[in-house]
């Protein structure tokens, strides 16, 4: 309403509840961090799940899925999950993990407002994701979500900027996740046997280097880091 008072674009209102959202969060890493004794080890998060019991795969859910609150690498948490369940469970348990994060990103931009958001986003970064020109098809949102390193908060939000649907979005996402924690779940299981461990590390470093042989890809992935291709 035009009554409102804002504040860069968005209504006190939004404020609010954004502001709720980041006391929630940030209740969530006191806890999680201080009162459960969570440091950045996979020794540490297999400890805390397995004291979890039956509530262990919605505690290892929950922790992946609000990994920026606790400031935990989603490496660390993703080798976890074979670890911890095995190479099957732990795939299907991480992939929910990553795409609750995922959605939940949606979630918070769309009470922030996308055209709130879009006007706060600078021109070149806006240029080298396809913002404007919706380059960021939902193909190519998968296979970013897909492969194993980097972040992927930036063209999650890219996507949800140049106004990807929700359905769109969280299928993107979601069929990425599926590999990117089948790899990492892989890794831990063979970790937690002892088995092939050599051939598991070698297909994750092979998986890693395919954007770099692709000419198209590399041009891409080095214009959005703004570096010359």
């Amino acid at each position: 309403m035009s009554g409102q008072r804002k504040f860069l674009g968005i209504s006190a209102a939004r404020w609010g509840l954004l502001a709720l959202v980041a006391l929630a969060l940030g209740t969530l890493s006191y806890y999680v961090r201080d009162q459960l004794d969570l440091e950045w080890s996979v020794a540490s998060l297999r400890g805390l799940v397995s004291k979890a019991g039956p509530w262990g795969p919605v505690l290892y859910v929950a922790i992946l899925a609000f990994r920026f609150a606790v400031l935990i690498p989603s490496s660390i948490l993703l080798t976890t999950a074979g670890l911890c369940f095995g190479a099957v469970p732990g795939t299907l348990y991480a992939a929910l993990g990553l795409t609750l994060s995922a959605l939940l990103k949606f979630a918070v931009a769309s009470i922030a407002g996308r055209d709130v958001l879009l006007r706060q986003l600078p021109e070149r970064w806006s240029s080298a994701l396809g913002v404007g020109d919706q380059r960021l098809t939902v193909g190519g949102l998968a296979l970013v979500c897909a492969y194993p390193f980097g972040p992927k908060h930036v063209f999650q939000i890219a996507a949800i900027l140049a106004g990807m649907s929700l359905w769109k979005y969280a299928l993107a996402v979601a069929c990425g996740a599926i590999f990117r924690a089948g790899a990492f779940a892989h890794l831990g299981e063979a970790v937690a046997t002892g088995q092939g461990i050599v051939l598991v590390s070698a297909a994750l470093l092979a998986l890693s280097s395919v954007p770099l042989a692709i000419p198209s890809w590399r041009a891409w992935l080095f214009s959005a880091r703004g570096v010359p291709a």
